[in-house]
């Protein structure tokens, strides 16, 4: 399985609630609706649905393009809220501050007095 990284509180769980109203107030984001993603493996083309729940969310990935042409916005299902925290996956590149994740991720923990942990218990202060 895959390193994951959470928005989490020390010593009181996220609820749903509060969680959605966040991410509502950011730009770049949108809650998905309870139903099946279908997403296409790069490496192998394999197709894989997964469902999802109440409080999972997309960012929004832009593109500029070449000289301001071919710009593409995209939008990818990266948190999931359950047991009060939200989880996503930690991928090489989310380490560049201006990865969207990244940035959506330190928007929303510093709005919700939480903090990015590790599954290793690691703080990240982004």
């Amino acid at each position: 399985m895959a390193y994951a990284l959470h928005i989490e509180r020390p010593h009181s769980e996220l609820t749903l609630e509060e969680w959605i109203a966040a991410v509502k107030r950011q730009n770049g984001l949108k809650l998905l609706a309870e139903e099946k993603v279908e997403m296409k493996n790069p490496q192998t083309g394999e197709v894989i649905a997964i469902s999802t729940g109440p409080g999972d969310v997309a960012v929004l990935f832009q593109s500029k393009g070449f000289l301001g042409l071919g710009r593409t916005n995209e939008w990818r299902p990266c948190i999931r809220f359950s047991r009060g925290k939200a989880t996503f996956s930690a991928t090489p590149d989310i380490e560049s501050p201006s990865h969207p994740l990244r940035v959506a991720v330190s928007k929303l923990a510093s709005e919700l007095n939480a903090q990015v942990v590790g599954d290793e218990g690691e703080i990240h202060e982004w």
